[in-house]
């Protein structure tokens, strides 16, 4: 058998318009999303990766990833891959290159990688990384006016969707209880909600925010608190599970890592989830530890995605198999084609 060898790369940009502009973090506003397709070539196979970091999000600018990834574009001609998983995980590890690469560089050349690879097997990602093959379904993203969220959740539900991820974190609490509220009076009785608060509060704020919603239905929220070391505070005050998601930014090379910043968040009660963005941790092998880690300590990992192109998507929805959990990746619904 032939060795799998990068003989050719190309990189090209896209642009896609988003139906009406989505606010992040902070209060911006993006209304497109911009990234680059990196594609690999042993001759045969074409495998394919995305690099598109979010403005608000990402800890990268598109300029830094842009520059990032020519710099290691030369450096993958040439290369021979590993056949098998575990070799091609280490060597990804490894990989030279990536020590001073920014994290959507490192997941879009991971991600062209492993599918060059999975391809040679005659695999799909999802079968190379031996996850099960049960397709799911995934969480809608809602967000917007009362009337606007209500609409949004009345329309997907209608076709089939039972997870709703809803943004909150308005500095109007009464709205946010409201959103909550009406979501619960429309939506089926076997429907869940997901909360996502960006850690827009104090814990004053989200302990009463907490208690004006109650449990019902709620399957957790993510980053309640500007102060994650008040995380066991407000789980005791509400009894409502908590993701993380930002947090898990500082701790890159997950949890098991000797000197992480937060102690204690592997075997908190509090903590519920953790909500896993592949080009913000820093690509696939990083995800995959992540995954194996929330397996042993009975946590879910719940894939998430940062508004990419369907090749992005491709590669997420392939690692959400591994999880068992119902991923967020409806973000493509709101792009315009």
């Amino acid at each position: 058998m032939q060795p799998i060898r990068i003989t050719s790369t190309q990189i090209r940009p896209y642009t896609i318009q988003f139906q009406r502009p989505f606010i992040i973090a902070g209060g911006g506003a993006i209304a497109h999303r911009e990234g680059l397709i990196l594609t690999l070539s042993n001759g045969i196979f074409n495998g394919q990766g995305e690099i598109a970091p979010l403005e608000g999000v990402s800890s990268e600018t598109f300029k830094k990833a842009k520059h990032d990834l020519f710099v290691i574009e030369p450096q993958l001609n040439g290369i021979e891959l590993p056949e098998t998983l575990n070799d091609l995980v280490s060597f990804l590890k490894d990989f030279r290159p990536f020590e001073q690469a920014c994290s959507s560089v490192r997941f879009g050349v991971e991600s062209a990688i492993m599918d060059l690879v999975s391809q040679f097997h005659n695999m799909t990602l999802a079968q190379f990384l031996m996850a099960s093959l049960k397709e799911v379904s995934t969480a809608i993203l809602l967000q917007g006016s009362l009337e606007e969220v209500m609409h949004e959740a009345k329309v997907r539900e209608s076709q089939g969707y039972k997870v709703f991820k809803l943004k909150v974190g308005d500095r109007n609490i009464p709205l946010d209880v409201k959103k909550v509220n009406q979501l619960r009076k429309i939506l089926s009785a076997d429907s869940s909600i997901r909360l996502d608060a960006n850690r827009a509060w104090a814990l004053n704020e989200a302990v009463l925010f907490g208690e004006l919603i109650g449990q019902d239905r709620i399957e957790f929220i993510e980053e309640p608190l500007k102060d994650i070391s008040h995380i066991n505070t407000f789980y005791e005050k509400t009894l409502i599970p908590v993701a993380l998601d930002e947090t898990l930014r500082v701790l890159r090379c997950g949890l098991n890592t000797p000197g992480r910043c937060v102690p204690g968040l592997d075997r908190n009660e509090a903590v519920s989830a953790y909500v896993l963005k592949p080009t913000v941790l820093g690509g696939i092998t990083v995800t995959l530890d992540w995954i194996h880690q929330s397996k042993d300590l009975n946590k879910k990992a719940i894939i998430s995605s940062c508004f990419e192109s369907p090749i992005g998507l491709g590669t997420l929805k392939n690692l959400a198999l591994l999880t068992g959990n119902i991923p967020g990746l409806g973000t493509d619904l709101w792009f315009k084609q």
